[in-house]
């Protein structure tokens, strides 16, 4: 089997594990429209790390971009941010549309080749631009703890995508769409480290405009109980993926069903 078929066939097993109340037929139009999807992020991924508006202030191009709840983030001034961002195929242009909001560091997994790791961090870094000179954008490592919680307590804003599956230090097992899976606390344990404020973002891709959503600040959290903080913000990205079901990121094994999670309805695999 080929990888795009590989890919193909856990995306329909994602999607059948997480809408068992669809028809095969649904499903299917669901996975054409989130390959759809995959190949319009590429052509943003390209726009987003090396186009124009990397270095001319004018290329905003804002008819495109809608963006709801600002003023949220307007009701924590001084205050550390953390915006929590799961994975949705429209996750280079939220890095973008963030960028002409507020200057952000987005956290990151250092790469093992230093050539990649180049290529990664100066692909994504944003400073200096004409005319914005409150525009930056610089990569911090998920493993700089430190640099995480001095940025927060220095009233700074961190951008996370904290959904995918974990298996880390310090994993816990919290369902998501009914299920369990190893999941990554680090957004409760930096919003108490940093004293920061915790925004849920989410972007969707509307014909060819942009519509990014920032939810209000979560009340009580961290609450002090690791699981159900990360429980509901997993309520909060299903919420958003029953919405918008397309344009989540379904090709990666957040279940473990290549490895026949015995977790899983059997008929799965049938």
């Amino acid at each position: 089997m080929t990888i795009a078929k590989s890919r193909r066939e856990l995306a329909r097993k994602n999607i059948q594990l997480c809408f068992p109340e669809k028809t095969a037929l649904e499903v299917q139009d669901i996975l054409k429209e989130h390959f759809e999807s995959l190949g319009i992020n590429l052509l943003e991924s390209s726009t987003n790390m090396w186009g124009k508006h990397r270095y001319n202030a004018n290329q905003n191009e804002s008819e495109h971009f809608i963006f709801k709840g600002l003023e949220n983030l307007q009701k924590q001034p001084g205050l550390g941010k953390i915006l929590v961002i799961p994975h949705f195929t429209t996750i280079e242009m939220t890095g973008l549309m963030v960028s002409f909001i507020t200057p952000y560091r987005p956290i990151y997994r250092p790469h093992d080749n230093p050539l990649m790791e180049y290529l990664i961090t100066t692909s994504r870094t944003v400073v200096n631009i004409p005319n914005q000179p409150n525009r930056s954008v610089i990569p911090v490592s998920n493993k700089d703890t430190r640099a995480m919680v001095k940025h927060l307590k220095a009233g700074g804003t961190l951008f996370i995508l904290p959904d995918q599956k974990y298996g880390g230090q310090g994993s816990i097992s919290v369902p998501f769409f009914g299920y369990n899976v190893p999941s990554n606390p680090g957004v409760n344990k930096l919003a108490k480290m940093g004293q920061a404020a915790v925004f849920p973002v989410f972007t969707r891709r509307i014909k060819n405009k942009y519509e990014l959503t920032i939810h209000p600040a979560l009340e009580n959290f961290p609450s002090g109980d690791d699981y159900a903080d990360t429980l509901r913000l997993h309520k909060l990205y299903e919420a958003e993926i029953r919405e918008n079901p397309a344009q989540y990121l379904w090709v990666h094994d957040r279940w473990d069903i290549k490895n026949h999670n015995p977790a899983l309805p059997e008929s799965l695999y049938h």
